[in-house]
C-alpha cells in the first residue's frame, strides 16, 4: 500500500453505500442499526466480519448532584433499564452487561445485581422521594447513541422525572461532557474502549476521585469514594496476577453496589470493506480495533 487516504463522511448511511459501490474501501464504524442486519446478511464472510471488543457502554449518573446523589435513585435507574430494549436499539451489536469490567478483561467475573424490575425501580424512587426531579440527559447525536439516549430519557420519565434530552454533535460530545463547567451534567450516554489491557484502565480514569478534572474529565459520574479510591490506587501499583484479578472482581461488584453507572452492554465491532479488500487479510484486534498497517 503506497498510501492510506482518509475522508470524513458524517452520514453513516452514505458510508455504507460508498463501501458497497467500491468508492471507499473501509468504514471505521459499524454499519448503522437500520442497515446492520442487511449488510451482515449480504456480506458476512466476504466483506463483513464481527469481532468482540473489550468495551463497556453505559449511562453515567452524577453522584454529587440531586437526584442521583441518592443511592436509591441510582439503583432504581439500573433496575429500570431493559437490556433487551437496548440490544434492539443496537441491532444486536451490544451484548448485555451490568458491570464495570467487560468480558475478556482480567478480573471479569459475571454478576447481575439489577435484573430488570420496573416495579422495584419505582419503589426505590418512592422511598427516596427526591425533591429535585429535573434531569438533563446528554447523548451523542450519532446513531445508535441518539436512540439509546432517547430510550434512557423515556426510562427516567417513566420513573417520574422531568427530563430534558440534549443531543450533542458527535464531533464535540466528549469534549463537552468532559468539561465540568458545562451546566447540567446530570446524566448521559458514554462508552469506554480500553487504552491498555489491564483492569486498572476501567477504574482509574473513570471511577477514581483524583481523575475528576475541570477539562478532559473522564470520571463523568463524579464518583469519589475514599475506600474505592484507596483500592484503585493500591491495585494499580501491583503486578497483575490471580490474587489481583480476584481483587478487581470484588471491586467491580463493590462499585456497582453504589451504582454510579447504569452499564448496559459491550460492543461487537462489525467491519465492512469493499470487494477490493481481501477480508482474510483484515486484522481486527479486540484491544486496538482495525489495524490498517
Amino acid at each position: 500500500v503506497d498510501r492510506i487516504k482518509f475522508r470524513v463522511q458524517p452520514n453513516p448511511v452514505t458510508q455504507v453505500r460508498e463501501v458497497e459501490r467500491g468508492e471507499v474501501d473501509w468504514m471505521k464504524n459499524p454499519p448503522p442499526p437500520g442497515l446492520y442486519a442487511d449488510v451482515k446478511n449480504r456480506f458476512e464472510g466476504t466483506q463483513f466480519r464481527e469481532m468482540p471488543t473489550i468495551s463497556v457502554y453505559y449511562f453515567w449518573l452524577n453522584t454529587q448532584q440531586p437526584p442521583f446523589d441518592d443511592l436509591r435513585v441510582r439503583q432504581a435507574v439500573n433496575y429500570a433499564l431493559d437490556p433487551a430494549a437496548l440490544e434492539r436499539i443496537y441491532a444486536g451489536t451490544i451484548k448485555r452487561t451490568q458491570q464495570v469490567l467487560p468480558p475478556q478483561m482480567p478480573g471479569y467475573r459475571k454478576f447481575e445485581l439489577y435484573p430488570h424490575d420496573l416495579a422495584k425501580a419505582k419503589e426505590l424512587v418512592a422511598q427516596a422521594h427526591p425533591a429535585d426531579r429535573q434531569v438533563t440527559v446528554r447523548t451523542d447525536n450519532l446513531p445508535p447513541a441518539d436512540e439509546a439516549g432517547e430510550y434512557f430519557a423515556d426510562v427516567l420519565e417513566g420513573l417520574g422525572f422531568d427530563v430534558t434530552l440534549r443531543k450533542i454533535s458527535g464531533a464535540s460530545y466528549f469534549t463537552l461532557i468532559g468539561n465540568t463547567n458545562t451546566p447540567e451534567l446530570d446524566a448521559g450516554w458514554t462508552n469506554w474502549l480500553l487504552d491498555y489491557p489491564h483492569p486498572n484502565d476501567y477504574f482509574q480514569p473513570q471511577l477514581a476521585g483524583e481523575s475528576i478534572a475541570e477539562i478532559g474529565n473522564t470520571n463523568l459520574a463524579f464518583f469519589d469514594d475514599p475506600k474505592v479510591n484507596g483500592k484503585i490506587r493500591e491495585l494499580g501499583l501491583q503486578q497483575l496476577g490471580p490474587e489481583q484479578e480476584a481483587a478487581y472482581a470484588a471491586l467491580d461488584r463493590e462499585v456497582m453496589e453504589q451504582a454510579p453507572w447504569a452499564p448496559f452492554g459491550t460492543l461487537t465491532l462489525g467491519t465492512f470493506v469493499s470487494d477490493r479488500i481481501d477480508l482474510d487479510q483484515v486484522v481486527v484486534s479486540p484491544i486496538f480495533g482495525q489495524d490498517l498497517t
